[in-house]
């Protein structure tokens, strides 16, 4: 092993730009573009970006215990196959970022079927 101050003098010092962390059989990896919010909780609700070009920005509303609840677009739609009621705080804590939460703050999801279902016209 060698000391931290020649660790410090080498050219290629190693980065970290991979971090995973697993605990039994569930595994967690660090997403940083993530930002971090307050709604009940102290930041409780994460705001992702579209993760590719037809997505839109969407946040994952988690509970007390760090349980999703929900998962909510930008638009107010649900993403990720989530619906749910949002507590008012959370619903309010998004719309002051611009999401467009229905006054019941339900947010919910319709499976129109699959591709093989789908006919256009």
């Amino acid at each position: 092993m060698i000391s931290f101050k020649k660790f410090l003098e080498e050219d290629s010092l190693p980065v970290l730009d991979f971090v995973l962390l697993s605990e039994g059989d569930k595994k967690y990896q660090l997403y940083e573009d993530r930002k971090w919010i307050s709604g009940r909780f102290k930041r409780n609700i994460g705001v992702d970006k579209a993760s590719h070009g037809v997505g839109q920005e969407h946040a994952h509303v988690y509970g007390r215990k760090g349980n999703q609840l929900v998962v909510v677009n930008l638009d107010g739609s649900s993403s990720h196959g989530e619906r749910g009621r949002m507590h008012k705080k959370d619903a309010n804590a998004l719309r002051a970022l611009g999401y467009q939460i229905p006054k019941s703050n339900i947010v919910e999801w319709v499976n129109i079927g699959g591709w093989s279902e789908l006919i256009l016209g």
